[in-house]
């Protein structure tokens, strides 16, 4: 990975994390907000598993320092991947988020790529409906909006279903363009390819489930509007987030 100190704040490779055990670790930092401001470097990280990072990723983590970790996975999946976390850090969080998962949909390597494209829309929406999950992005704002929490990691096992909403909801509370929004969204797709190869090359209509794309975020965010008329609604009225107090912790 190639990792870059200045340059283009929208830059790719700026906000990709040199880790050898982490596939997925980007920075939020840079992104323009339509107020004119800029998102701050180094406050609020995305990333995939962190059950294979080397003693190098931890002293880099802890060098930031990264002072909190907002797990997504489930307790299953924490269990067979248990979190390495810098020495830095005096906060983490277990916030399950559990949508669905693949055996709901019988004999994976049967699946087509049509149905596998639904499935990943019905998880997306059953993100922002669901008054569990709901519940959880609610507790995952209140600690983005305590400024002792961070430097703030938040991640799941591949870093962009449950963790791309996640970032999509934090860069819209910051007034960021829906444009961006989706290309950081899509930027997974770059990050993950390697992590997948052996699985999607040997079944290329499983895809649709190890991808993210922009459909799958739009059924997100239509799902909100339907509900709440607009995604900034939908984080102030539900889930309590202040845009003033997100702008004034991490907007330069």
């Amino acid at each position: 990975m190639v990792f870059l100190t200045s340059g283009s704040a929208n830059s790719k490779l700026s906000r990709i994390l040199p880790l050898e055990g982490g596939f997925n670790f980007r920075d939020l930092g840079g992104y323009e907000s339509t107020c004119g401001k800029t998102v701050k470097w180094g406050k609020v990280f995305r990333s995939d598993e962190m059950g294979q990072l080397t003693p190098a990723d931890l002293d880099y983590l802890n060098n930031i320092p990264i002072l909190t970790v907002v797990d997504f996975r489930s307790k299953d999946e924490i269990e067979a991947a248990p979190d390495k976390v810098p020495a830095s850090v005096v906060n983490t969080y277990e916030l399950t988020i559990n949508p669905g998962n693949h055996s709901s949909i019988g004999d994976i390597s049967k699946l087509s790529e049509a149905n596998g494209e639904e499935f990943m829309k019905e998880i997306n929406r059953a993100m922002v409906s669901n008054p569990e999950i709901i519940d959880i992005y609610k507790a995952f704002f209140a600690i983005l909006q305590d400024e002792k929490q961070t430097s703030l990691i938040f991640h799941c096992t591949a870093g962009k279903d449950r963790t791309g909403l996640g970032a999509a909801l934090f860069l819209v509370s910051l007034g960021v363009d829906e444009n961006i929004i989706f290309e950081d969204y899509l930027l997974s797709n770059q990050q993950l390819e390697n992590k997948y190869k052996s699985i999607t090359d040997r079944l290329p209509q499983l895809k649709s489930l190890f991808e993210v794309r922009p459909q799958y975020l739009r059924a997100a965010f239509d799902r909100i509007k339907e509900d709440h008329g607009s995604v900034d609604n939908f984080l102030r009225d539900v889930l309590d987030v202040d845009p003033e107090v997100m702008k004034r912790l991490y907007l330069e």
